[in-house]
């Protein structure tokens, strides 16, 4: 003989989490933005009249480097001109005092790199 248990809920059962979660977002506006907050402020942060970046120091911020006052092709031509041989190629190179260029050159079947200054022109090694 079978024995069959059959348990019955009440109706109202079935529409308690639906009632839950009505009232859990109609309460808490979960996931609503609040359209006043973000036409205002940034990203709902409040407003301020002076921008507060305290985190940067003035002080500590490199200023930009002096623009060079040699070309690549007049860097190319002075280690031509103070070294013989053929110029392959220039590099353009950013350091903190400025530019310096990367000049490329054979001489007497040898290739050799000259570093030039930017601003005074000076072969930095030979």
């Amino acid at each position: 003989m079978r024995y069959s248990k059959t348990f019955c809920l009440p109706l109202s059962f079935f529409y308690l989490p639906r009632f839950l979660l009505a009232a859990l977002l109609f309460s808490c506006q979960l996931g609503f933005a609040q359209t006043n907050n973000l036409v205002a402020g940034d990203m709902g942060l409040p407003t301020s009249s002076a921008a507060d970046n305290s985190l940067i120091d003035p002080n500590t911020i490199a200023h930009p480097a002096p623009a060079p006052r040699l070309s690549p092709a007049e860097a190319a031509e002075l280690v031509r001109d103070k070294l013989g041989g053929q110029v392959m190629s220039v590099n353009t190179q950013q350091n903190d005092t400025g530019v310096v260029y990367g000049v490329k050159v054979l001489n007497a079947g040898r290739m050799r790199v000259i570093n030039v200054d930017g601003q005074t022109g000076q072969l930095l090694n030979q």
